[in-house]
């Protein structure tokens, strides 16, 4: 019986000697490769797909990264492309890239948003994009703008310092954007 005592305090002294860790531990985050997303915010008709080579939910906001392609689909027809080399989606569906490209259908534009380090694109679902600094081209329109804000369709847009020009004669050229419309 004492052998049994004096094993049982060299466990508890022995448990009480190794360290504890402090709290519960967070679990790793959850990582799934090759995704397609699709995001269905509240305006009514409009999907957005995306596919890339990872998702991965960090403390509630899901990044997506590597390869990414986004889709905007307005009533099942394809609206807006988006490219970028991290999205996280945040709350409402809105979405954050350090940068992006986007190419609009309507109207053959293609927009550059932020150029490298230069501060956060911010595409809201009820408001359009958001960001530091933007190129634009489109067959009747090029130039480059600080603080830009557009809705989805460029049909409300504000930027500070802006420098655009518009060709003589109506146009640079042909529509680059694939599938783009005039």
């Amino acid at each position: 019986m004492v052998r049994l005592l004096l094993a049982l305090a060299f466990l508890l002294a022995l448990a009480l000697l190794l360290p504890h860790p402090e709290g519960p531990t967070e679990p790793p985050p959850v990582r799934l490769y090759g995704v397609t997303l699709y995001l269905y915010p509240e305006e009514e008709g409009v999907v957005w797909r995306f596919q890339a080579e990872e998702m991965a939910e960090e403390g509630g906001v899901f990044r997506i990264r590597g390869g990414i392609r986004g889709e905007r689909l307005v009533e099942g027809r394809l609206d807006l492309r988006l490219f970028a080399p991290e999205v996280a989606v945040e709350a409402g569906d809105d979405l954050r890239a350090p940068q992006a490209q986007v190419e609009i259908l309507e109207g053959c534009y293609r927009l550059e948003l932020s150029a490298p380090s230069g501060g956060a694109v911010l595409i809201r679902q009820r408001e359009g994009f958001m960001a530091p600094w933007v190129r634009l081209e489109a067959p009747n329109l090029r130039g480059e703008a600080q603080a830009f804000r557009a809705d989805f369709a460029l049909e409300r847009m504000e930027a500070e310092n802006p420098r655009f020009e518009f060709p003589a004669g109506g146009a640079f050229g042909p529509c680059t954007v694939e599938g783009g419309r005039s």
